[in-house]
């Protein structure tokens, strides 16, 4: 059984010393840049090899929704690098992804990030459509958000009909509404917790099944809004 069934990444300063001091670490944004970067020059991705990630995440990115793993095809380089690092990190937990993410050196999460960041794949349609008032609830959650739970929108983080924004937020249109779903109650549940400033967090507390059902649903079925 696969095992994602189961559980499923000098400024010289005129002194010598100073010169041949190690250059700092690249920042964090640093890298997500270099990932971003490697994705725009390179369409087809670079060479690094894919059957690791492939098992789970399909041959083009496209994800398997069944086992709420998500789709990497033409997301963000910069987000997809993040993910790695916090998986390797720890910062972000899952057995399989901490493991793989681990033996992976930067300069591969990197080609990784791009590889993915550069594909494209068909969208799966949403396999249980919502009703008429479920899909207007999951369109006011995403466009407006609700003013009496105290949620804002999700477009207002996500980008326009949850395309995604570079180096702050990936996109949500075409995810699998099983993925989403999962993704929102472990960070309502405190099981993820690399999200920055707790904003997911505070988010998913003020969504009850029913608006996580309506939200996601409504999502999955935007897949002609991104690539």
């Amino acid at each position: 059984m696969n095992p994602c069934s189961r559980r499923y990444a000098a400024l010289f300063s005129g002194s010598l010393l100073i010169a041949a001091m190690p250059a700092p670490a690249p920042t964090q944004t640093q890298t997500q840049a270099q990932a971003q970067a490697a994705a725009t020059t390179s369409p087809a991705g670079p060479a690094a090899s894919a059957p690791p990630c492939e098992a789970c995440h399909g041959a083009h990115g496209e994800g398997m929704a069944a086992a709420h793993v998500p789709r990497l095809a033409g997301q963000s380089a910069g987000y997809l690098l993040k993910q790695l690092n916090d998986y390797a990190q720890g910062t972000r937990d899952n057995p399989i992804m901490r493991n793989f993410a681990k033996a992976l050196s930067e300069k591969q999460r990197i080609e990784f990030a791009a590889r993915y960041a550069a594909m494209s794949a068909p969208f799966t349609a949403q396999t249980t459509p919502l009703n008429e008032e479920q899909l207007a609830r999951g369109h006011q959650l995403a466009f407006q958000g609700s003013e009496v739970k105290r949620v804002q929108a999700c477009d207002s983080c996500h980008g326009p009909d949850g395309v995604g924004v570079d180096f702050a937020a990936p996109y949500l249109a075409g995810q699998s509404a099983e993925y989403l779903a999962s993704a929102i109650k472990a960070f309502q549940q405190g099981t993820r917790k690399n999200d920055a400033g707790e904003l997911m967090r505070s988010v998913a507390q003020g969504l009850d099944d029913a608006d996580i059902a309506a939200v996601t649903g409504y999502y999955a079925t935007q897949g002609t809004a991104t690539h």
